[in-house]
């Protein structure tokens, strides 16, 4: 008998971003947490006459999914509500010298992001980078770059100078953000949808479901336990999906990947 398809209770992760390629991993949901996901849509039939059946078809297709979250990352959870809020990272006090490395074996042409980010979103100040006892030039053995999420790193583009078998040791500056500023409150707030990305691994099985427009409809509410809870505070996100008419007719609402249903 084929037992493909059977989902054991595994968890999942939730990301979210304006891009595939810009998602974010929006923290920790509890283990105790059920997240769901419940598509929906209205089903019509179309009669003649004589009650003769023309077509049946469905229209209003959405998904709806709900989850709870420990992590509460302002910034994150405005990316959901598609910017209700407005959230400004507050500068810390610079930092000088700090030391990130890439372990043997890089490979070309691959962003490799720093440690430390500036909270203003600028690169980083790069005081050196080193293949042993010798220093790199900018432009031409290395660059920097940012990925689609705002960060930013550097890129190998010869290894003439480092061969890839040695690790690399950049030496840099930049200022963290100390804070983060939310503001919210206004008459009227314009918001964007974003793409949310519910993920499982089940024995190395990976069941992936994206929502390619999608708001957190379920407000935001915190709370504050007392000093002998037991558990951390979390946050209940719900999200709505509809249709993304930028997208080909068939695939506007969300798409799934399922490597569990396979034998």
């Amino acid at each position: 008998m084929n037992y493909a398809g059977i989902h054991l209770p595994a968890g999942c992760t939730m990301s979210v971003g304006s891009s595939v390629e810009a998602l974010e991993d929006v923290g920790v949901i509890p283990m105790d947490t059920d997240s769901n996901l419940e598509i929906s849509y209205d089903k019509l039939l179309v009669q003649g006459s004589k009650r003769e059946k023309v077509v049946n078809y469905v229209k209003n297709m959405a998904a709806k999914a709900s989850t709870e979250l420990y992590q509460i990352r302002m910034d994150v959870i405005n990316k959901l509500t598609g910017g209700v809020m407005t959230v400004t990272p507050v500068a810390g006090d610079p930092v000088a010298g700090a030391v990130h490395t890439i372990a043997s074996g890089w490979a070309l042409g691959k962003l490799y992001l720093l440690s430390g980010q500036n909270s203003n979103g600028a690169k980083q100040s790069i005081t050196s980078v080193k293949y042993g006892e010798t220093v790199l030039v900018e432009g031409a053995d290395y660059v920097q770059g940012m990925d689609a999420s705002g960060k930013w790193g550097i890129l190998m583009i010869s290894s003439a100078t480092a061969p890839t078998l040695g690790q690399i040791d950049i030496t840099y500056g930049y200022t963290p953000a100390a804070s983060m500023k939310v503001e919210m409150g206004a008459p009227v707030v314009e918001i964007t949808p974003k793409i949310v990305r519910f993920s499982k691994t089940q024995n190395g099985k990976l069941f992936q479901v994206t929502l390619f427009s999608a708001l957190m409809d379920s407000g935001l509410k915190l709370s504050f336990p007392g000093s002998d809870a037991d558990k951390p505070v979390s946050i209940p996100v719900t999200i709505s999906g509809e249709l993304d008419t930028s997208r080909a007719s068939g695939s506007q609402l969300l798409d799934i990947i399922d490597e569990i249903g396979v034998e």
